[in-house]
């Protein structure tokens, strides 16, 4: 039994260290909000993790609660108007990377992946695609770039409630609901 209870032990930590894991200091998440057609302003969810299992699944959890657009009063009101920290306090993102899209890839060079994403804002789940640029840094670290933002439309995720309160708080005019995001993330195995 002793001998058993090793063996699963050995090949349990033995799975979990081939698993690539998101480094949240070496990584970023970064959107762009615009306001009355003409005031864009760039803000940032700084509380990443995840990871990239070696059967390709993908996994990224963002704290709502990491959201940081300089303005604490804003902060508070996107927390709890919009984002629904207290009941939502994770954004997820999922989705398959062929474990083949990155196995030749030597050490310094780039790769351009389509991965289509299962994105979850507020309990509302939507596909996103993306095209990220994978460059291997060393044998065992990754990162993953977007090429392009990818555009993400906060009145399919049922947003609207929330951009509108946000408008009328702040006496703006209109806050458009398509939202720009970029990333650079690393993965450490």
């Amino acid at each position: 039994m002793k001998t058993l209870f090793c063996s699963l032990l050995l090949a349990t930590s033995l799975s979990v260290s081939a698993s690539w894991q998101l480094d949240n200091n070496q990584s970023r998440l970064d959107f762009v909000s615009l306001k009355n057609d003409v005031a864009a302003e760039v803000h940032q969810f700084s509380q990443l993790k995840g990871h990239w299992q070696d059967d390709g699944s993908l996994s990224i959890e963002i704290a709502v609660a990491g959201l940081q657009t300089h303005i604490p009063i804003r902060d508070d009101r996107m927390w709890q108007y919009l984002f629904k920290l207290d009941d939502y306090p994770l954004i997820s993102a999922t989705g398959t990377v062929s474990p083949d899209a990155i196995a030749d890839l030597a050490i310094g060079s780039s790769k351009t992946v389509r991965v289509p994403l299962q994105l979850t804002i507020v309990g509302q789940t939507q596909r996103v695609q993306s095209e990220v640029l994978v460059t291997r840094l060393a044998e065992n670290s990754l990162q993953v770039n977007t090429q392009a933002p990818i555009m993400v439309n906060g009145d399919q995720f049922g947003l609207t409630e929330g951009l509108n309160r946000l408008r009328d708080l702040a006496g703006l005019q209109n806050i458009n609901p398509m939202v720009p995001v970029t990333f650079t993330v690393r993965f450490e195995k």
